[in-house]
């Protein structure tokens, strides 16, 4: 048994008191946890010349069940709609979604909807071609056992990356993947790495690593990093086969804390030449208190928005 979910991608529309209609750009619809795209143009109409812009019941044009099923009568599958729920948030502005299950039953389901666990976006995108171009929050499963929301880039050269650090918080937003899942994941296979960075002034480099992959635990996440090509200038070069630093792990060469004195974990010597865990400081010049990479430039500036990004050689 399969449950087959599908939703309104909603569009966030501010109420107008003149233009009273909001419209959903399309229906997404998940197998467990992979995500398809079909786009059909749905227009929601909303009769209150209110800010709250609150949404008549009846989808125009067409209907929401009708499209999903008949996507389903395709299928070689037996399937029973289960539930619809709709949800408008407000005032400030109308995010509409409208969401249906399904059950799914039949012969060869899984082999035939792709539905076998993978470890990385890499592997994502070899099981399922059509997700190249879709970048967003998918599941992994970095040890086969358990399951892990990331953010995939299935768009930057060539796509299925795997994005391993943007800050810290949700995947959808700014996080840290974490070091065990890393090194789960280029334990199972040969990895590459790819750092973006952009400055505040809009300027943008890369660097870009054949070779990438972490220790165990008990050997402190040892950094193993080579194969540069790019235009960021190679920063992690003496960095390499550093063990990560943290303010109660101290592994880095130098006689004091690295991680104390720069406030964030990372792969510190005796400290550094970049830090992608630095202090959020995009303004920042002359120090190293900021998310730095000095070889772009070669100057001390903190970095706008910086990702560290892995991909399997498969």
């Amino acid at each position: 048994m399969v449950i087959f979910s599908c939703l309104f991608v909603p569009y966030q529309y501010s109420g107008n008191q003149e233009l009273n209609t909001c419209v959903l750009t399309g229906i997404r619809c998940s197998i467990e946890d992979k995500w398809e795209h079909h786009l059909y143009g749905i227009v929601v109409q909303f009769q209150n010349s209110t800010p709250s812009c609150r949404p008549v019941i009846a989808v125009s044009g067409c209907s929401f069940r009708d499209n999903v099923e008949s996507l389903l009568e395709l299928t070689p599958w037996n399937w029973k709609h289960l539930n619809s729920s709709f949800k408008v948030e407000s005032p400030v502005t109308v995010d509409v979604s409208l969401t249906s299950h399904y059950r799914l039953t039949g012969k060869h389901i899984n082999k035939l909807l792709n539905l076998q666990k993978q470890t990385d976006c890499a592997s994502i995108l070899k099981a399922i071609p059509n997700t190249k171009g879709r970048d967003g929050v998918y599941t992994i499963y970095p040890d086969m056992k358990t399951k892990k929301l990331v953010y995939c880039d299935m768009t930057t050269d060539g796509g299925g990356w795997t994005t391993y650090k943007d800050g810290f918080g949700k995947a959808g937003g700014e996080y840290w993947l974490g070091n065990e899942n890393i090194y789960l994941l280029t334990t199972r296979t040969k990895q590459e790495l790819r750092v973006d960075l952009q400055k505040s002034s809009g300027k943008k480099a890369y660097a870009k690593y054949s070779t990438f992959s972490l220790g165990s635990e008990s050997q402190k996440y040892k950094l193993t990093v080579g194969g540069y090509s790019g235009n960021a200038g190679d920063a992690l070069a003496s960095h390499n086969g550093m063990k990560f630093t943290t303010k109660d792990q101290d592994n880095d060469t130098w006689k004091n804390n690295c991680a104390v004195r720069y406030i964030g974990g990372w792969w510190f010597g005796g400290c550094l030449e970049c830090d992608l865990n630095g202090l959020y400081r995009p303004s920042a010049v002359d120090t190293w208190h900021s998310v730095s990479w000095y070889k772009f430039g070669n100057e001390l500036r903190g970095m706008k928005k910086a990702s560290m990004m892995i991909r399997s050689k498969i």
